[in-house]
C-alpha cells in the first residue's frame, strides 16, 4: 500500500471518528449536563396525611424557579388537542401499585411532575427539547413500609437512576455497585441513602432538579428544619386525572392521544431533535416522546428504559420485577 493511501486512510479514520463521537454526544438520551444555573430555588413540599403516597412523597428543589418552565405545574387542557401545563399552579400526580418477585412482595409509591418545557434554544443546546414533558419518581416499599429504592426517570424513559436505602440487603444490589457516589449521564447522584442514622426516620427525602433539562442532579434527606424558604405546599392528586381533564364545555379529554400512532403518548410532546438524530438507529419514530405508564404490559405504549431495540420488553418498566432484573437488581 502506497504512502498516499495510508494517508487517505488515516484521514478517513480520523474524521469517522469525529463523525462516530458527535453523534454520540447528540443522540445520547443522556448528555453531559452543564454547570447549575445560578438563581434562587424553590422548594416544593407535597401535602402532608398519613398515607404512604403522603409520608414517602419526596420535597423538589426547583432552582432558577422564575423561569416558568423551571416550575412544576399542573395538566389543564385547551381543548381536546391542546394541553399545557399550567406552572403557576403546582401539582404532582400519585399512585400506589403492587408488584411481587419470586421472593417477597413490594409497593411502589409512584410520582409524576410535568413541567411546560425543556427549551429549544442552541445555548445552551438540549436534545430533549419539546413541550409537556415530565419526570417520574417511584419509591419502592417492601412489606414494612420501608423505603427500600428510589427510581426516577423522565416520562418518556430516559435518564434513568437508581438510589437504594440502607434498608436494603446489599445482596440485592447488583454487582460493583458503587459505595459513595454514582455517576449518571454525567450527574453524581448519592450511592444510597443512609436510614441508619439516629433520626432518620424525622428525615423526608429531597430531589434537586437541574433547571432547564429537568434531570435530577442531587438526592438527598433532610429533615423539615433543613428545608430553606421559598416553599410551596403541592397537592397531591391521582395519577388517574390525567386521564379526565377538564375542558370548558363540561366534557373531559384525556393527556394522551387515543389513537394512530402516537396512541398513549402526551399531546403535543414531539421531540423532533431526538427523532432526527435518534429514531432511525434506536428503530422508534417517537423516541424521546412522554408517555402513559401503564399498570401492565397489556396497557398502552411500551415503556422501555433501554435504548437498545432488543431490549425494549426487557427493560420495560410496567413489568417491574422484569425490569428490576434487567438493570441488576435482585428484589
Amino acid at each position: 500500500m502506497t504512502k498516499k493511501r495510508l494517508q487517505n486512510r488515516s484521514v478517513q479514520q480520523h474524521w469517522r471518528s469525529i463523525l462516530i463521537l458527535f453523534l454520540l454526544g447528540l443522540s445520547s438520551c443522556a448528555g453531559i449536563p452543564g454547570p447549575t444555573q445560578v438563581g434562587s430555588a424553590l422548594h416544593y413540599i407535597p401535602e402532608q396525611g398519613n398515607q404512604p403516597l403522603n409520608r414517602q412523597a419526596p420535597v423538589f428543589e426547583i432552582a432558577d424557579y422564575r423561569v416558568a418552565h423551571n416550575r412544576i405545574g399542573t395538566v389543564r387542557a385547551a381543548s381536546d388537542s391542546d394541553i399545557l401545563i399550567d406552572s403557576d399552579t403546582p401539582a404532582l400526580y400519585a399512585e400506589q401499585r403492587q408488584f411481587s418477585t419470586a421472593t417477597a412482595d413490594y409497593t411502589n409509591l409512584i410520582y409524576r411532575a410535568h413541567f411546560a418545557e425543556v427549551p429549544g434554544g442552541y445555548a445552551p443546546y438540549y436534545l430533549t427539547a419539546g413541550r409537556n414533558v415530565g419526570l417520574l419518581v417511584i419509591v419502592t416499599l417492601d412489606s414494612k413500609g420501608r423505603p427500600l429504592l428510589y427510581t426516577t426517570l423522565h416520562t418518556c424513559g430516559c435518564y434513568l437512576s437508581f438510589t437504594p436505602t440502607t434498608f436494603l440487603p446489599r445482596t440485592m444490589l447488583p454487582a460493583d455497585w458503587p459505595k459513595k457516589r454514582q455517576t449518571v449521564f454525567g450527574e453524581s447522584l448519592p450511592a444510597y441513602l443512609d436510614y441508619s442514622a439516629p433520626g432518620s426516620d424525622q428525615q423526608r427525602v429531597q430531589i434537586r432538579i437541574r433547571p432547564g433539562s429537568h434531570r435530577v442532579m442531587d438526592i438527598q434527606l433532610v429533615t423539615p428544619e433543613e428545608i430553606p424558604e421559598p416553599t410551596l405546599a403541592v397537592p397531591l392528586l391521582p395519577l388517574a386525572e390525567l386521564n379526565r381533564l377538564p375542558l370548558e364545555n363540561g366534557q373531559t379529554t384525556s393527556f394522551y392521544a387515543a389513537s394512530g400512532c402516537r396512541a398513549g403518548h402526551v399531546k403535543g410532546s414531539f421531540k423532533t431533535r431526538e427523532r432526527l438524530l435518534m429514531s432511525w438507529w434506536a428503530l422508534d419514530w417517537n423516541i424521546g416522546q412522554d408517555k402513559y405508564l401503564g399498570v401492565d404490559m397489556q396497557d398502552g405504549p411500551v415503556f422501555y428504559t433501554s435504548l437498545k431495540p432488543w431490549a425494549r420488553e426487557a427493560s420495560d418498566i410496567r413489568d417491574y420485577a422484569k425490569f428490576l432484573h434487567y438493570w441488576g437488581w435482585n428484589l
